[in-house]
């Protein structure tokens, strides 16, 4: 009864952080990066914040997140971005089911491949793993949405799509990261 109380609990937090972070990237992110990289074709985000959301929720709750992850990456879409124009297109269904997905299959095979270690305890406190969690969901993220949904035929673009991808992950990720680091460490200065 504890864990469906705690699982609960996420449901709401989750959506309320990935809403909050996916808002802050689109409205403070974007902007910089279209003005930075003005001249050079805009494919993905070179820090993409959501990442760390979709990891850490991952980490935190298991894989059963992606039923959390997949209803709040959709009406994230739907209604921050202006390119779906209010509409539950193909394509955001497939993105929502992607970005949802790609964290509990990585968590899934971190755990399968460490199953013969003496403990796999998957905490916060494991930067490290919670870290190939998220470069591995990176890299099923990037090759699935190209796979998936790029309509590249050169070998070149399809690369450079894939690599953008990650390098925005991952930066997202360890920013994720390095924020949290410095939030527990305030707090454990300051109780509350």
């Amino acid at each position: 009864m504890d864990r469906l109380r705690s699982f609960a609990r996420w449901e709401i937090i989750i959506p309320f952080c990935y809403f909050l972070v996916l808002f802050f990237e689109i409205e403070v992110i974007f902007p910089i990066e279209k003005s930075l990289l003005a001249p050079h074709p805009y494919l993905a985000s070179l820090v993409f914040l959501p990442h760390a959301v979709r990891v850490l929720a991952t980490v935190i709750v298991g894989p059963k997140v992606f039923f959390v992850l997949f209803p709040t990456i959709l009406v994230s879409g739907y209604f921050l971005f202006d390119s779906y124009a209010g509409e539950a297109a193909y394509l955001l269904v497939m993105e929502a089911a992607i970005g949802a997905g790609g964290p509990p299959v990585a968590y899934m095979i971190v755990k399968r491949i460490r199953k013969n270690a003496e403990a796999f305890e998957l905490t916060l406190l494991n930067w490290r793993t919670v870290f190939l969690i998220g470069a591995l969901a990176s890299v099923i993220n990037s090759v699935t949405r190209v796979t998936v949904l790029g309509n590249m035929t050169q070998l070149s673009n399809i690369l450079e799509a894939i690599a953008k991808v990650i390098v925005g992950d991952m930066v997202g990720l360890a920013i994720g990261l390095v924020s949290l680091l410095f939030v527990f460490r305030l707090v454990r200065r300051r109780p509350i």
